[in-house]
C-alpha cells in the first residue's frame, strides 16, 4: 500500500512538472531585437515579340517577259519589346516551271546594307545558309529584293502565273539571368 502511495505520488510529481515546466520556458523574458521590412509591388512581365513587313504584297507584275528584272525595298521592324533574329523563307502556290526551274525560274536576290543575304533560284530561299538577321526593339531592316526573270527562258514559260508567299519568321534572342 505505502508502494502504490509512493508511486501515485510519483506520478503526480511528474505530471505536474510536465504541466508547470512549460509555463516557466513561456515566463522568461528574452531580450532579442528584430525588425521586419516589407517590399510591396513586385512585379513580372513578359515581352512582346512582334515582326512587322511593308510594303505586302512585296510585288505584283504582269506580263513578265525573259531579261525582265523587279525591284523592291522591303522593310522589316521590330515592333516588339525584345530583339530578335530573322530569316526569310518563301512558298509558292501553283508550283509553275517559274518556281520550279532552277536556271529559267525566278532568280531572287536580296541584300542587305551591301551585304548578299540571298542569292539564287527564288525556291531554293528555304535552304539559304547564310544566317539569321539580327534585329533590336523599334529598328528597322532595309532589304533589296531583286527578282530576275532570266534571258535564257523559252516558250514554256509563255502564260504562267505563279503567286509567291514570303515568311518572315523571328525569334526572341535566348533569355538570361538577370
Amino acid at each position: 500500500m505505502v508502494y502504490k502511495r509512493w508511486k501515485n505520488r510519483w506520478l503526480a510529481l511528474v505530471a505536474l512538472f510536465f504541466l508547470l515546466f512549460p509555463l516557466w520556458l513561456i515566463g522568461e523574458t528574452n531580450a532579442l531585437f528584430t525588425d521586419q521590412q516589407t517590399v510591396p509591388n513586385n512585379t513580372a512581365s513578359t515581352a512582346t515579340l512582334k515582326v512587322s513587313v511593308s510594303p505586302s504584297p512585296i510585288f505584283n507584275v504582269s506580263n513578265l517577259i525573259p531579261g525582265d528584272v523587279i525591284q523592291r525595298t522591303v522593310t522589316v521592324k521590330n515592333d516588339g519589346t525584345v530583339p530578335f533574329t530573322y530569316s526569310i523563307q518563301g512558298s509558292a502556290t501553283n508550283n509553275t516551271l517559274l518556281w520550279t526551274d532552277k536556271t529559267n525560274g525566278l532568280q531572287l536576290t536580296i541584300v542587305k546594307d551591301a551585304t548578299t543575304y540571298f542569292t539564287g533560284p527564288i525556291s531554293n530561299i528555304n535552304t539559304n545558309p547564310n544566317p539569321e538577321l539580327l534585329l533590336a526593339p523599334g529598328a528597322s531592316d532595309q532589304l533589296q529584293f531583286t527578282i530576275t526573270f532570266p534571258v535564257t527562258a523559252n516558250n514554256a514559260f509563255q502564260n504562267l502565273t505563279e503567286t509567291i508567299t514570303f515568311t518572315v519568321s523571328a525569334m526572341q534572342l535566348p533569355g538570361a539571368a538577370r
